[in-house]
């Protein structure tokens, strides 16, 4: 039996898009609804045997939010809640990676709307076999006031609730340490939108 955290050793990966994706779960008058972010890119470096030694950037176009009603994508997009047009993008960076249980705990940064707060992003890791990529599957709990998300009447958290959570599913593809090519996830290029 593989441990967890058995692999071939360090190794920095960039993002496969097909396959990927990055949805957060909230709620809405008593009622979850599932979003997606359809633009974002992800750079890793880690070593399953050493995470410590590992870190993460994520980068997501806050625009590209699919909630997959457009009246709630425009609201969201708009001053009162991501403020789009203002901050383009949110960057989670994460320099420290431990073993969590069965898997690993990154501890990062999440800044969005110019805010800045520690995250902590749990994760499980399998490695690439055969033609198939690395994969990343974990989550993270964050609560949208801590970033200033939901400004005015909508700090009221009867409507909108507080808690929102992260799930994150991508493949990751292996790069030479020397190459600077960053993958971006875009399904309105790809076609599948």
């Amino acid at each position: 039996m593989l441990l967890p955290w058995a692999g071939a050793g360090a190794a920095d990966y960039v993002l496969v898009p097909a396959g990927s994706s990055l949805v957060f779960t909230a709620v809405q008058q008593g009622a979850k609804f599932d979003s997606r972010f359809e633009t974002f890119t992800t750079e890793m470096h880690f070593d399953p045997a050493r995470p410590e030694a590992g870190r993460i950037t994520a980068r997501i176009a806050l625009g590209s939010v699919d909630t997959g009603n457009p009246e709630r994508d425009g609201v969201l997009q708009s001053t009162d809640w991501f403020a789009a047009s203002q901050w383009p993008e949110a960057v989670f960076t994460a320099g420290r990676i431990v073993r969590d249980g069965p898997g690993y705990r990154a501890d990062g940064t999440l800044s969005l709307r110019s805010v800045s707060r520690p995250v902590a992003f749990r994760f499980r890791w399998t490695p690439a076999s055969g033609k198939e990529p690395a994969r990343l599957r974990g989550s993270a709990a964050l609560e949208r006031l801590a970033f200033g998300v939901g400004q005015g009447e909508w700090r009221d958290t009867t409507y909108v609730g507080n808690a929102v959570d992260v799930q994150v599913d991508i493949r990751l593809q292996e790069v030479p340490v020397t190459d600077n090519t960053v993958s971006i996830i875009n399904k309105a290029a790809n076609g599948r939108k």
